[in-house]
């Protein structure tokens, strides 16, 4: 019988790397939603992550007469948003004593084993639903939603572009909605959509607080309540607005309501810091090992335009 705690553990910890990693995206809508939409990118190197920008058109493409020359301008029209690669991670601590008592049998091994991972699982989990919601402010956190959709949009470096500089890398932000009987938070919505959509791009989910989503789900027709059926079968209660999803986070900061681009917004990892495990080592100074689990990634965005933020939200 193989009493090597170990290599047991490492092994249900290695093994379930990447199941850790899909319960992480299962337990947060707007992880879930990128995770179903491909993109969740993983990356094999570099030291940074980019994202290309598309941001002006093709002059050439225009009307012609039948013996115009046409145009063969060099476009300068691409350019890439570049983010630092930045670390999730924590460690994994197991008692000798309870190694020792649990030597004796398999299965303890084995249950063992799934409780350290569960208590992992379970702790990534919490901090990562954190991260996609980080705002910027403590500068070893994620490049968050409330730091790639900003409350105030015309000012700051992000993706190391300035907004004040470049109008096309401006997010959509308005304040001081409130969801009354007289429709007000409706039309809001309606101004933030149209405000944002350019021709097929623009948001695809809308994600809130609970509070709000009540608010929303208050100022429908009475009659009426369109639920997306693809967040139901994956557990997230949600509603429809104008074809998307309406869903609430309790990551979300109060009073807000974000309409996300999620063809334009990856969470990117690199292929060596994905959900990794390190051994379990001896610690020097008590009775206990220690191994550490770890995340390189960051969330980013090619399009801000196409996504925004209200804020200020009340019912009356």
């Amino acid at each position: 019988m193989n009493t090597n705690f170990d290599r047991i553990a490492s092994e249900t910890l290695q093994n379930h790397g990447k199941e850790i990693f899909d319960n992480i995206t299962t337990n947060n809508a707007l992880l879930y939603i990128l995770k179903k939409k491909g993109n969740i990118k993983i990356v094999g190197g570099g030291t940074e992550f980019t994202h290309p920008l598309y941001y002006k058109l093709n002059t050439s493409f225009k009307s012609y007469s039948k013996l115009d020359a046409i145009d063969t301008p060099i476009m300068d029209d691409i350019t890439r948003a570049v983010y630092p690669i930045k670390i999730v991670a924590g460690s994994l601590v197991l008692s000798t004593f309870d190694e020792a008592a649990n030597a004796g049998d398999k299965e303890k091994l084995l249950d063992l084993a799934d409780t350290v991972r569960m208590a992992a699982e379970n702790s990534m989990s919490e901090v990562m639903g954190d991260q996609v919601w980080a705002d910027g402010s403590v500068g070893t956190d994620f490049d968050g939603l409330q730091h790639l959709i900003p409350t105030t949009n015309t000012v700051g470096t992000i993706g190391n572009i300035n907004a004040a500089t470049y109008s096309y890398w401006r997010n959509y932000a308005a304040a001081t909605v409130a969801f009354s009987t007289s429709s007000a938070g409706l039309i809001a919505m309606n101004l933030a959509l149209n405000s944002m959509t350019f021709g097929r791009m623009g948001p695809r989910v809308v994600v809130t607080t609970p509070t709000v989503y009540g608010y929303y789900e208050n100022a429908l027709t009475a009659q009426i309540r369109y639920a997306s059926t693809e967040m139901a079968d994956a557990g997230f209660q949600s509603l429809q607005y104008a074809t998307m999803p309406v869903v609430h986070d309790s990551n979300c900061p109060s009073g807000r309501m974000y309409f996300v681009d999620t063809d334009s917004l990856w969470l990117q990892v690199l292929a060596r810091g994905n959900m990794r495990v390190t051994p379990f080592e001896q610690s020097h100074n008590q009775l206990s090992k220690t191994a550490l689990m770890y995340l390189f990634g960051n969330l980013t965005t090619g399009s801000r335009r196409t996504n925004g933020v209200i804020s200020a939200i009340t019912l009356t």
